[in-house]
């Protein structure tokens, strides 16, 4: 193999590890922080003082895996709400939403806990009705 092939497949391996990493961290760093107002997506769950918000896109395919069990859930989560980031995109961008699908906990107005990408039922379940 050509030495340029694999300087290459180094370089964008390290690249993609670079943006994950950085996805990461940008999560992280909203942790803590008091939550903006979500007064126009809470629905129902607006007296809740834990709220879960489950960003997500239409273009995104592991979001359009993750969408259906969510709508399941929502029947008896009322405090689970979908935030579409096309249609709520400053609402997003206040939460530090750098990648869908994303999950974040609210409890008493601040953000708790960023969880990228999809989960399974199990792990959401647990989200859903700890604390």
């Amino acid at each position: 193999m050509q030495t340029w092939v694999i300087v290459a497949l180094v370089v964008f391996v390290g690249l993609v590890l670079t943006l994950q990493l950085a996805t990461y961290w940008r999560a992280r760093r909203v942790l803590g922080r008091a939550a903006p107002d979500t007064g126009s997506v809470d629905g129902s769950a607006a007296g809740e003082r834990r709220r879960i918000y489950y960003f997500f896109a239409e273009h995104c395919g592991p979001c359009r895996a993750m969408t259906p069990l969510v709508a399941q859930l929502q029947q008896t989560h009322h405090h689970l709400i979908k935030v579409d980031v096309a249609q709520s995109l400053a609402l997003a961008r206040a939460f530090g939403v750098a990648a869908t699908p994303s999950f974040v906990l609210v409890e008493d107005d601040t953000i708790r806990q960023v969880r990228l990408g999809g989960m399974s039922e199990k792990r959401l379940r647990h989200m859903l009705e700890a604390g």
